[in-house]
């Protein structure tokens, strides 16, 4: 464990809250075996400097979990993970003859693999260590058995923040240029949370407070469309989390601003 991330141990300990909800948003029995209470710590502090960072996380749980199954539902094939840490869908939502394929550093991956066998959990999954910006995505994925004929789902979940915008537009790119078939979903920050540019103190205060103890947040984006567009994509869904918390937690009040900031969204070819 002390060669894995912090943050993966942190945004797992989040997923799992979510469980112990009347009606949770979705159910995750897998996470837990990563769980105790070092983490619990760990994803302590966080929570006290940034309260609302566990929500957000909950939040975009839901909204990829929904987006893949209905991909599952729609034929498609493959799904691949960016940055995949102790992700646990492809024990969760499997559908028939569906294979995973998970990127993420080597320590992660055979973390993750021991552990699901170790508890029994079954996965139809190939793990592919590398870092998909220094070593190439599609590089990365022609060493595996992943067929780039047919339909493909990418889930790119918390990295696009921490990454420079030429490394996320560049990954954008790999996957227009060598597949014809896919759809794909990532989260996003407003370029104005970046910037400081808000004109909202507490936000600014929020994300000094979130940035001393998780990461510093590098690349936002303003308008996905104009994103999609320049890069030949065609948007299929754009959605605040604020627009998410108030689908799906109807009755609770929004603890941040942020949420007005922090995006969810699907792309695919525009071809």
């Amino acid at each position: 464990m002390n060669n894995v991330k912090d943050t993966a141990f942190v945004v797992a300990e989040f997923r799992a809250e979510e469980n112990e909800e009347a009606v949770p948003l979705y159910i995750d029995n897998v996470v837990k075996i990563w769980l105790n209470e070092e983490t619990k710590t760990a994803a302590d502090r966080i929570a006290q400097n940034s309260p609302a960072a566990k929500e957000m996380i909950k939040l975009r749980t839901k909204y990829f979990d929904d987006v893949l199954s209905n991909q599952v539902l729609a034929g498609c094939k493959q799904v691949v993970i960016l940055g995949s840490g102790l992700d646990t869908r492809a024990a969760r939502i499997n559908g028939e003859k569906v294979k995973y394929f998970e990127i993420d550093d080597r320590a992660t991956l055979q973390l993750k693999e021991s552990t699901l066998k170790a508890n029994k959990v079954p996965a139809n999954v190939c793990y592919i260590p590398g870092d998909y910006v220094k070593d190439g995505l599609i590089s990365l994925l022609k060493r595996s058995e992943f067929d780039f004929e047919i339909p493909t789902y990418f889930l790119w979940e918390g990295n696009t923040t921490l990454l420079a915008k030429t490394d996320v537009i560049s990954v954008l790119e790999q996957i227009r240029d060598n597949l014809i078939n896919f759809r794909l979903s990532f989260d996003y920050m407003s370029e104005k949370v970046i910037s400081r540019t808000t004109g909202d103190r507490e936000l600014n205060d929020y994300i000094d407070r979130y940035e001393s103890t998780y990461a510093p947040w590098i690349t936002g984006f303003e308008n996905i469309a104009t994103l999609a567009e320049e890069l030949n994509l065609k948007p299929i869904e754009n959605f605040s989390t604020a627009e998410l918390h108030k689908q799906y937690r109807p009755r609770r009040v929004l603890e941040s601003n942020i949420f007005n900031f922090y995006f969810v969204c699907t792309l695919e070819n525009a071809e």
